[in-house]
């Protein structure tokens, strides 16, 4: 988790229907979006806007949420404080939408100094777009064991991140809440800035 001093929470906002209230920071714009489903009533999506992508999604429920506009990401941490979901947002400066290579997104996550052991590699969804996810073990401390989840979907303008990191003992169970985000995460693309 970031303890930068340019680490906040995310706003938490009352709206109506279906508005938009974007608070501005320094990459990108955080707010949310009201609107009714019919199986769960009135639910509010957060929306993250950058100058390429729009991002809506209904953050894990009870979760603490913090965000890091230097990095573009926002990070999520269960209420044990033991597993955290995080989405980075892609920094290039195209309006391309790139290709994903396995080979290459393995190698981000498995370079030499994480100490990562590979167990899984395969395709994963949002609410429209598909990705590759891979699923990886590392020993803290020699203590305990952690599990991490990482998806990557190409967006306008890079790849976007989204991991999910946990106790071992604990993984399969915050995969629930990892496929709930995932269901629920929109990318629209935005016009030309």
């Amino acid at each position: 988790m970031t303890t930068a001093s340019n680490t906040r929470p995310l706003p938490a906002l009352l709206l109506f229907a279906t508005s938009v209230h974007l608070h501005s920071q320094a990459a990108f714009q955080i707010g949310t979006r009201n609107e009714e489903i019919p199986e769960n009533g009135v639910v509010s999506y957060t929306v993250v806007r950058t100058t390429r992508n729009e991002f809506s999604f209904l953050p894990p429920p009870q979760w603490r949420a913090e965000t890091d506009a230097k990095a573009e990401t926002l990070s999520w941490t269960s209420p044990d404080y033991r597993s955290m979901i995080q989405l980075q947002l892609p920094k290039t400066a195209t309006d391309e939408t790139p290709k994903l290579k396995a080979e290459e997104l393995r190698a981000t996550i498995l370079s030499p100094s994480t100490k990562l052991t590979l167990t899984g590699e395969f395709p994963c969804y949002t609410s429209g777009l598909s990705g590759l996810a891979f699923d990886t073990t590392q020993h803290v401390d020699g203590k305990f064991e952690t599990s991490t989840r990482t998806a990557f979907f190409p967006v306008s303008g890079g790849v976007a991140r989204i991991t999910l990191t946990a106790p071992k003992e604990q993984f399969t169970t915050r995969q629930l809440d990892l496929s709930r985000y995932l269901n629920s995460l929109k990318v629209t693309k935005l016009g030309n800035p």
